[in-house]
């Protein structure tokens, strides 16, 4: 590969679906990405779970939400969390969320999206899905259906699912993640040097892209 070629730009983002914040970064990282004519980029998603100790099952949201805010402050952080996806042009169905995923498994699908090409189409499916369409993320039937949409084979997201070959691998990641001192997230990466950790200011990431791109 030449010097005036140097191939796709890395961008590597940890997050979880259940994240508001995490919806709109990879909106916001999109959106700057496609300001700028003719860039390739390789965003590669890593996994982070919020609430790692959920039940497999998941659990009741408004139950959830009490448990982690406090009952006295659920309505105003959801309430923040409207007006942010608001500034993005994104109405959140957040009434239609009625419970809580764990989303262990969601994590083994956008890990084995990647390998397909089609990661960041299927992280933006889950983001939709969950607040949007207020749909149950952790639920295998509604990850197969979101996988079919992106064209991967329902047999095959079916088999690797049962398989269970890549747990082991993904806990270990997640493991990793957290012992590197990632505690909050979003996280954003560019070209292995440039970090954003949370949801910054659109300049904040089009100057962490220009700096990646100029070396």
């Amino acid at each position: 590969m030449s010097e005036e070629d140097p191939g796709p730009v890395p961008i590597d983002i940890v997050g979880d679906i259940v994240s508001v914040p995490c919806f709109l970064g990879l909106r916001l990282v999109n959106a700057v990405v496609s300001s700028v004519p003719g860039l390739a980029v390789d965003i590669r998603w890593y996994p982070f779970q919020i609430a790692p100790d959920l039940p497999p099952e998941g659990m009741d949201r408004a139950a959830y939400l009490a448990q982690t805010y406090g009952a006295d402050q659920v309505e105003a952080v959801l309430a923040q969390e409207a007006e942010s996806a608001r500034e993005f042009g994104l109405e959140l169905a957040l009434d239609r969320i009625t419970h809580q995923p764990n989303t262990f498994l969601a994590h083994r699908l956008i890990r084995f999206a990647y390998g397909f090409g089609v990661q960041t189409q299927i992280v933006e499916r889950l983001f939709q899905a969950f607040f949007l369409q207020g749909l149950d993320i952790g639920d295998r039937a509604v990850l197969i259906a979101l996988a079919a949409k992106s064209r991967l084979d329902p047999a095959a997201v079916e088999a690797f699912f049962a398989q269970g070959a890549d747990i082991e691998l993904l806990e270990k990641e997640m493991s990793d993640i957290r012992h590197a001192g990632v505690s909050q997230v979003p996280r954003f990466t560019f070209a292995g040097k440039e970090d954003i950790i949370g949801l910054q200011p659109a300049d904040i990431f089009a100057d962490a892209l220009f700096n990646s791109i100029e070396g």
